[in-house]
């Protein structure tokens, strides 16, 4: 246990101070990604249940190294929305199961779809040859054909064959990974010196249409009726919800012309601490925030306000319109739209662009409305961006 901690932390050392990692742990469902996770993390076995949405830990075994694993589920039912980790992705950890020959020509096709994405493109890949211990387990030079790894001829990879439980080959596919990942950033230094001069150019190209779908994030707290606000944008119809377990996301068209692509995140309380990873680091902006909150629920509208100004203070989200939406308008004896605002202090958010409607979820009223002003707010928002770069 000493040599393996020992290791990671010589290996992390060798990172630039104050450089930071992205990285995505990908694969089918019991493959072991969350037991590799938590290896890395805490050097010692979690007990093994199904990840659903995913898992993401913050590896600083040294001062000044940041190496973000994001674990995402490998369930059949969770595996489309694996791209919506791909942005900003500095490496793929990718873990096969090698004791389960039957699914590894599932496990191919579905790193071949996500290595054909564009965001993924030229980003390297540690395949993971797990469960090495087990008496079936099949060899990396058998797995690499079957999995046909030497069509990958335009970026690096490496296989690894590891024991997840004991950590065993981990430590290695992580060295290699990290030396993939500084070659990976170095040849793409100059793209990167560009970054201000192409963000100018999105800025100002995107002034001139809102065809493009503009990312909008959901935010709230637990049980204030995000998912049904989602749902009724998405499908115009109410749907039974159950809370959100992780995020959901779809592109909707509110308004003639105009397309959001909306995420709705989890408020529960342990969920709340994530809500950072969609919008810090990434390569699409938001555009804009929806705030929900339970007008009829008096006693949390503080806490509501303490998370809203503290998603507001982020870099990332300076300037954002805001667009808070007073829900379950239809219970007895709801809270006003201008008391929320009083008890919220909204009036701070100056000189910030911000709007709080009544709604009900559940009939949809308000809903519409507020997603046009919206996006109103929005247009407005992208022309001051466009001066700001001029």
């Amino acid at each position: 246990m000493g040599l393996f901690v020992s290791k990671l932390t010589n290996l992390f050392e060798s990172f630039s101070s104050g450089s930071r990692a992205r990285i995505i742990m990908l694969g089918l469902d019991n493959a072991g990604k969350t037991t590799i996770l938590y290896k890395l993390k805490l050097n010692e076995k979690i007990s093994d249940i199904p990840t659903i949405g995913f898992n993401v830990e913050t590896l600083s075994p040294v001062k000044g190294v940041t190496f973000t694993v994001f674990d995402v589920g490998g369930q059949d039912r969770l595996r489309s929305l694996w791209r919506h980790y791909y942005q900003g992705s500095e490496g793929l950890v990718y873990v096969v199961d090698s004791n389960d020959k039957e699914k590894i020509a599932e496990s191919s096709k579905e790193l071949f779809g996500i290595l054909q994405d564009d965001e993924m493109k030229g980003v390297p890949v540690v395949i993971i040859a797990n469960k090495k211990d087990l008496p079936n387990a099949v060899s990396t030079s058998e797995m690499a054909e079957m999995m046909r790894l030497h069509r990958l001829t335009t970026r690096k990879w490496f296989i690894q064959a590891a024991c997840a439980i004991t950590g065993e080959g981990i430590y290695e596919s992580m060295k290699e990974l990290s030396t993939m990942v500084k070659d990976f950033k170095k040849e793409n230094s100059d793209i990167w010196s560009m970054g201000l001069l192409l963000s100018k150019l999105t800025i100002l190209l995107e002034s001139f249409s809102f065809r493009s779908p503009a990312k909008i994030l959901i935010l709230g707290l637990d049980a204030a009726g995000k998912p049904a606000i989602f749902y009724r944008l998405n499908l115009r119809d109410n749907q039974t919800t159950i809370p959100t377990m992780g995020f959901d996301v779809g592109t909707v068209s509110p308004v003639k012309g105009v397309s959001f692509t909306v995420w709705d995140l989890g408020g529960r309380d342990r969920m709340r601490s994530l809500w950072k990873y969609y919008y810090q680091n990434t390569h699409v902006s938001v555009l804009g925030l929806v705030y929900v909150v339970d007008s009829g629920y008096r006693d949390r509208i503080t806490e509501s306000r303490e998370e809203l100004f503290n998603v507001l203070q982020n870099e990332e989200m300076t300037g954002v319109p805001v667009m808070i939406i007073a829900n379950k308008q239809d219970l007895s004896n709801p809270l006003g739209t201008s008391e929320i605002a009083d008890m919220m202090c909204l009036h701070i958010l100056t000189p910030r662009k911000w709007s709080i409607r009544s709604a009900c979820a559940t009939t949809g009223e308000g809903i519409f409305d507020a997603m046009q002003e919206l996006a109103t707010m929005i247009k407005e928002y992208k022309r001051e961006r466009v001066k700001q770069v001029k």
